[in-house]
């Protein structure tokens, strides 16, 4: 197995099939008809059709029935999708990503995927999808282990259809799916770096890197700089640790004559301590606190790849939230860059200290036509929707329904929250004009958006994506890289 897991590799069949195992997508209901797999057939000596005959593919989407007796192939694979009546997109992923898994288990080096079960269901794109789905579930962050020698780290599968110019016709979709998918794996790879790996010096070396391979102006503040701009909120965030914070800003000018700039800004912690307002328990999961950073690298090595016609322009608020004698305390009051004044009653919500410089950075060097920050910001996010979607917050209704529509388009779902002005009195400052946490459990997912909201000007649409919930499994011992279809979906619009 490769450092990243298994690697998956298409391509179009030739005159015949030459993979090991067949694999062979249906619907369980209705039943598939015998004549459809008649021509397959005669590349297995009549397996795809015995299996059917004998119950398969079961009802339960994922579920693989095998046999050995398959002619010139090793094994033929029957894959379910279930009903097809009821066949999504989650459901098609899930089921390719059974695959992925069977595949890399067995040692299959190579295999050839029969399309025309997919080419039949209504999932759009749904070769497409099913391919950049093995991709994703592909990946497994193994770079600290040894290698199994005997893991296959590359699987090359062949692309077969009854008619070979539906394969032919799906091949740039194809292309365009694993590219994002490796896009995904490549957020997912730096979210799950340990913080003696990447800190935010190191992290502003991963942002050099990708500048480099993709020709990307880029540019890091390091603390001085920081300090005359006033980013007294990043600075506080990140005084207590060495390496110190950053930030770090990437252009992308896809769209030269184009007037339209969408400004990226992902949360970059890349440890939490919860500062003095120490974490007890859970600590070892906050690595991942800096998802929202890594998948706005993600985003844009996508919108690189794909070379969209676009201008994105990608700022990490950088910092490692530490305890130590240069470490901001419970009741510090900050000036921030705006010049609002921020009383900390919180070290633990230091995410919201650093975006909102951030925040107020973009707007001020910029000039977004539409700001969208992603972070891992609150528990009280993953209280309220659990793992499945991540919350909404936004000050404009076009670029939240334009967010919602691309949510829903690639599963990566979003559920609105309000930012009504009643809220505003749980962050009312009492010597500040502002404090970054309210002390209590109410509304404590919309209080971060309505602090965020508090440095964003009226006239820039914004939107607020707190991923907290949907940046990790359920587990939480492996990052999703959740926001990376969806945004690459919303700057294709």
């Amino acid at each position: 197995m490769s450092r990243d897991g298994t690697t998956f590799e298409f391509a179009p069949c030739g005159k015949t099939p030459s993979g090991e195992a067949l694999i062979i997508p249906l619907a369980a209901k209705p039943r598939p008809a015998l004549q459809r797999l008649a021509q397959l057939d005669r590349f297995c000596d009549g397996a795809a059709s015995a299996l059917v005959e004998c119950g398969e593919p079961g009802e339960e989407a994922g579920k693989i029935g095998v046999t050995t007796r398959g002619g010139r192939f090793r094994r033929v694979c029957v894959v379910s999708l279930g009903d097809a009546g009821k066949l999504d997109l989650a459901k098609l992923r899930k089921a390719a990503a059974a695959t992925a898994g069977w595949l890399a288990g067995e040692r299959v080096a190579g295999a050839t995927l029969w399309i025309d079960g997919l080419l039949s269901c209504d999932v759009p794109k749904a070769v497409a999808e099913w391919c950049g789905a093995m991709v994703v579930a592909g990946f497994r962050f193994a770079s600290m282990k040894r290698e199994d020698p005997k893991a296959v780290g590359r699987v090359r599968v062949e692309l077969l259809a009854g008619e070979k110019e539906h394969v032919s016709a799906r091949l740039p979709e194809v292309a365009d799916a694993t590219t994002i998918a490796g896009a995904v794996n490549y957020a997912r790879r730096l979210a799950h770096q340990p913080p003696n790996v990447i800190n935010p010096a190191t992290l502003a070396q991963e942002a050099r890197k990708l500048a480099q391979q993709h020709k990307l102006k880029c540019t890091v503040l390091d603390a001085a700089q920081l300090r005359k701009l006033g980013m007294n909120g990043l600075l506080a965030v990140g005084g207590g640790a060495s390496p110190g914070p950053c930030l770090v800003r990437l252009d992308y000018n896809g769209a030269p004559r184009a007037r339209t700039r969408t400004v990226l800004v992902g949360k970059s912690i890349t440890f939490d301590t919860g500062g003095y307002s120490i974490k007890t328990s859970g600590m070892e999961t906050m690595k991942f606190d800096k998802c929202g950073g890594m998948t706005v690298l993600g985003v844009l090595k996508a919108v690189c790849d794909l070379r969209l016609r676009c201008n994105v322009t990608a700022l990490l608020a950088a910092a490692e939230n530490a305890i130590s004698a240069q470490a901001y305390r419970p009741s510090d009051i900050l000036r921030m860059a705006s010049g609002k004044t921020v009383e900390v009653t919180n070290t633990d919500a230091e995410g919201r200290l650093v975006l909102a410089d951030a925040l107020w950075y973009a707007q001020k060097h910029c000039k977004p036509s539409a700001m969208i920050n992603l972070a891992t910001l609150t528990g009280g996010v993953v209280t309220a929707l659990g793992t499945c979607c991540a919350g909404l917050m936004s000050n404009n209704d076009t670029l939240a329904a334009d967010l919602g529509e691309c949510g829903r388009r690639t599963h990566e779902r979003l559920w609105r929250l309000p930012l009504w002005d009643d809220y505003r009195d749980l962050i009312k400052g009492t010597d500040s004009d502002i404090r970054n946490s309210s002390g209590t459990r109410s509304a404590h997912a919309i209080v971060g958006g309505m602090f965020l909201k508090e440095f964003v000007e009226d006239d820039v649409p914004w939107a607020h994506l707190d991923i907290a919930g949907a940046a990790t499994t359920d587990d939480s011992k492996a990052a999703t890289g959740f926001g990376v279809r969806l945004l690459v979906e919303y700057l294709r619009r």
